[in-house]
């Protein structure tokens, strides 16, 4: 297996169980809050902290399985990871936005969650599946794994109970709540409260009691109203997402206000309202994410100016220059020799 440490590809293909490096950021962000150097983590699976930047990259899922393994053992905590995985907060994965603008109830927002999961998973099957009196919520791998894939599924045990807290707002009965993982010895002891059961290596799921899918969500587009009197604390939720969003996308060609609803799954005119919470609009938004990305770049970059500005979508490097001294008071020159001096 070690051949495939280091291969990175740029794609989703469904003939190879891939996962996107994205996944590994908050893990990063563990380990430097502990004290501990990443790179050495990322060297011991053949990565590096570029290819973890370079958007939409990924690696085999054993890469990955490899490296939660290695975290742990970095950090000296069996529990690490499940703890990371319950600290996020997922209301601005893109992959999650959609239910949440949507949905009304808990089976809702799984249900459109599921169906958005499954157009970029490679490397598993999400589901949610009702039998009987019980609900399921999980994931079935596609292949037998070649080692227990113990902290991956403290991770993602501890990444879907914080989607369900953050949904439900609260769980009422946690201990009606059934974890599975192939080692339940890898969740801290704030899950003590659920039950824990040893799985197989296939998946890891969490069971509920199912009449829990019809109760209303916490969260959704009808709470764009409350958010007013609440604006800081909502900035970290949907302002944030959209922000990262356009700042993955800024140097798509003519990303409009139309196409920059589009990646969030909404019409330009709900997305302009709901921005408006926030004293903001689109093309204010657009604009921020346009001059960070320049001034990034000339000051973490050699690219030319009038590099960066066919990057923005300028026609000609001119314009590019007048937009940037109008905004920062000063030329893109004068910026990046400020910057380097």
């Amino acid at each position: 297996m070690t051949l495939l440490f280091g291969c990175v590809w740029f794609f989703m293909s469904n003939s190879l169980p891939l996962v996107h490096l994205q996944l590994l950021r908050p893990l990063l962000g563990g380990l430097k809050a502990c004290g501990i150097d990443p790179a050495p983590v990322l060297e011991s699976v053949g990565l590096t902290q570029s290819a973890v930047d370079q958007e939409g990259s990924s690696v085999h899922v054993m890469v990955m399985h490899h490296f939660t393994e290695n975290c742990a053992t970095a950090a000296k905590d069996r529990t690490f990871c499940a703890t990371i995985g319950s600290q996020l907060d997922p209301t601005g994965w893109p992959m999650v936005q959609k239910a949440f603008q949507q949905a009304t109830t808990l089976g809702d927002f799984l249900n459109i969650y599921v169906a958005q999961a499954n157009k970029y998973a490679s490397s598993s099957t999400p589901y949610v599946e009702v039998r009987g009196e019980m609900a399921s919520f999980g994931e079935t791998r596609k292949f037998e794994p070649l080692i227990k894939p113990a902290q991956n599924d403290g991770f993602m045990i501890g990444l879907k109970m914080a989607m369900l807290e953050r949904v439900l707002g609260d769980v009422k009965e946690p201990e009606r709540v059934i974890l599975s993982l192939c080692d339940p010895s890898v969740l801290p002891k704030s899950f003590d409260r659920y039950q824990a059961l040893r799985g197989d290596n296939m998946g890891p799921r969490i069971r509920f009691p199912s009449e829990w899918l019809s109760y209303s969500i916490a969260f959704g587009a009808g709470e764009v109203a409350a958010m007013s009197g609440n604006k800081e604390k909502q900035l970290g939720h949907f302002l944030a997402g959209f922000r990262e969003l356009l700042r993955q996308n800024i140097c798509s060609r003519n990303l409009n206000a139309s196409k920059a609803a589009e990646l969030i799954h909404m019409t330009p005119r709900s997305l302009a309202r709901r921005l408006s919470v926030w004293d903001t609009s689109i093309s204010k938004e657009l604009a921020r994410a346009k001059f960070d990305y320049a001034k990034d770049a000339l000051d973490g970059s050699d690219l030319s100016i009038d590099q960066i500005a066919l990057n923005l979508g300028y026609t000609h490097p001119s314009n590019f220059a007048r937009a940037f001294a109008k905004e920062e008071k000063m030329s893109p020159t004068r910026f990046r020799s400020r910057q380097r001096d």
